[in-house]
């Protein structure tokens, strides 16, 4: 790939389950493959869990893709771990947990979280950071966790990526996106057999363009999961 561009992958994989109801890591291997990305921001991730096969799923992709991986938990039961993943081939200066604030007495609430990695880019002699998230899917979570998230924005080049359960038009995307560009448009990505609502994106800021992005639709993507990933191929104003 060109090294003065930077490809970014975001991915809710629905713990490797496709819409056959089977569990097939090798089908999300395979979708992440063709896009051959730099970074991948991965959401519903298994590590040891019995209903995905009881293995390590960053780590597996990581070692098929030939990447690093920097997994972070949402929720533990008896050693059985669920979460958020980001994937690189970058090399890794620094990643750290954002807790994301959320009711547990509401029904269908759950801990979410935010991983922040700050990544080299060698190709345009900069540090990027990544922030890989997946937000609640009820709206009245959704503000206090993306304030939480604008809070600790760091560095000048950011890129936010993941399942924010919410479309361009909610207010919640709308408080993130202050200050930054979509980079995939809108693209509708759920449910993956018949996309009809953005819920998957990637913001930009900072002197980041945009040569391209939206949907992915290569490889096995109707099948390997319930949604449908963005991806968004970007430059840097300098190195252009």
């Amino acid at each position: 790939m060109n090294p003065s561009r930077l490809r970014v992958l975001s991915y809710n994989i629905h713990s490797g389950r496709g819409t056959d109801r089977r569990v097939d890591l090798a089908r999300i291997a395979d979708v992440i493959g063709a896009c051959d990305p730099d970074i991948v921001a991965l959401q519903e991730v298994d590590v040891c869990r019995a209903r995905s096969g009881a293995i390590d799923q960053p780590a597996a992709l990581a070692a098929q893709l030939g990447m690093s991986a920097c997994f972070e938990m949402c929720i533990e039961e008896g050693g059985e771990r669920y979460g958020i993943a980001t994937l690189t081939r970058l090399p890794l200066i620094e990643s750290r947990r954002l807790a994301l604030p959320h009711e547990p007495h509401r029904k269908r609430s759950e801990p979410r979280c935010a991983l922040v990695t700050r990544l080299a880019w060698p190709g345009a002699g900069i540090e990027v950071d990544m922030v890989n998230t997946h937000l609640s899917v009820l709206a009245g979570e959704r503000p206090a966790q993306v304030a939480a998230i604008a809070r600790e924005l760091p560095g000048r080049e950011v890129i936010i990526a993941g399942d924010f359960n919410c479309t361009p038009g909610a207010a919640a995307f709308r408080t993130l996106a202050g200050g930054m560009r979509s980079a995939t448009r809108g693209a509708r990505t759920f449910p993956s057999w018949l996309p009809l609502v953005p819920l998957d994106h990637i913001l930009v800021r900072g002197p980041l363009e945009v040569v391209r992005g939206g949907r992915w639709t290569e490889g096995p993507v109707r099948r390997a999961s319930d949604h449908l990933p963005v991806y968004a191929e970007l430059s840097h104003g300098a190195s252009a």
